[in-house]
């Protein structure tokens, strides 16, 4: 068994650790400070002597795997080093998320099914359906106190049979003694990874947004240095979106829903423009097939004065006016795509547009 001393210090960067075995890249250690990944927390990284950690995970019988970039000699002792940014990353995304899960539960009687942490946001899979956007807001807000007040976090390893008597929000999933975390005067969770030791240390939480996932829905947070970038972000846009509207902050979505409603107005003065010269480009061309300077889409819908017609644009669309049969007589010989139904048919074809129409006009 792996001596785990990241359970005594979840702050130790530093320490020596002689090798128990080393095969294919894969170390064991007599002891260790890397946490291996779980509970939604990947593995930690960092430097066995002049070996790169690049993953670790749990092993069999209470060991723990170390993946290195080169093959460490067994029996030796080498100097652990954490990569401390690396794990505290982690560590703060981890804290944050048992307060948000517990508020969630206490607050809202919302349970949390999974959780996943991230290199810039963490994700809470809850056992409900629907949540408003208000009741996170809210649970933003109370994680905010809480983090303000500086709450303690700690551990502490008991019997299975007393971590029962707890009636915690969650279920416990292990066997035998059973590690807890607690925030003080929040929570207590049966848990295997590393905290904080304060809920100071999160810094502030961020909700960023929610999607469903098989039939849950899933909200996603952001902490610490990651929530004040995504803060300074959007702060960025909503100043440059003010500077190109020359609006106020609290005036751009009024101003954005104007612009939306001027576009739609000249798309429709467009269409109508396109479909009264398409009449016009009807009336001039007798031919089976022609080249349109507007788009072929402007045709759907107007009245072909002679069947079979065969209209091509410049964007490589076509649209055909004819039996049906006739068009799949078509589609066997020419590069085309698509298809229709009640005498019109639509779809691209490759090549220029001149070289098509030649094509088609030997056909139809």
């Amino acid at each position: 068994m792996t001596e785990k001393l990241y359970y005594n210090d979840a702050y130790l960067k530093e320490a020596e650790a002689v090798v128990l075995s080393s095969e294919g890249g894969k170390v064991v250690l007599d002891r260790t400070i890397f946490y291996p990944e779980g509970g939604g927390q990947p593995g930690d990284r960092g430097f066995i002597g002049p070996y790169r950690v690049t993953d670790t995970q749990k092993g069999e019988n209470g060991t723990v795997i170390h993946y290195i970039d080169g093959e460490a000699e067994a029996g030796k002792s080498y100097a652990l080093t954490l990569d401390w940014d690396h794990r505290y990353h982690y560590m703060r995304e981890h804290s944050a998320q048992h307060l948000l899960s517990s508020l969630l539960f206490h607050e809202a009687s919302i349970g949390t099914v999974a959780v996943h942490q991230g290199e810039d946001a963490f994700t809470i899979e809850t056992n409900t359906g629907e949540i408003s956007e208000e009741t996170l807001l809210f649970i933003e807000g109370r994680a905010q106190e809480e983090i303000n007040k500086g709450r303690r976090i700690w551990h502490e390893t008991k019997s299975h049979e007393d971590a029962e008597k707890l009636h915690m929000r969650r279920s416990i999933k292990v066997q035998g003694d059973v590690m807890l975390v607690y925030i003080e005067d929040n929570d207590v969770v049966a848990c295997g990874g590393v905290h904080l030791s304060s809920t100071s240390e999160i810094g502030t939480v961020e909700y960023v947004g929610q999607e469903k996932l098989r039939g849950h829905v899933r909200t996603i947070w952001k902490c610490g240095p990651d929530a004040e970038k995504a803060r300074h972000e959007r702060r960025a846009i909503i100043n440059e979106l003010s500077a190109k509207l020359s609006a106020m902050p609290e005036a751009i979505v009024p101003a954005v829903d104007r612009l939306l409603k001027e576009n739609a107005d000249e798309k429709r003065k467009v269409k109508g423009l396109e479909a009264e010269l398409a009449r016009s480009l009807l009336k001039s061309n007798t031919g089976k097939a022609f080249l349109s300077s507007v788009p072929v889409s402007a045709y759907e819908g107007l009245e072909v004065p002679f069947r079979p017609l065969l209209i091509a644009d410049n964007e490589g669309r076509f649209v055909f006016f004819g039996p049906d049969e006739e068009f799949r007589r078509l589609k066997q010989s020419l590069p085309v795509k698509g298809g229709g139904r009640g005498g019109m048919s639509r779809g691209s074809f490759q090549g220029t547009p001149e070289e098509f129409l030649e094509k088609a006009l030997g056909l139809l």
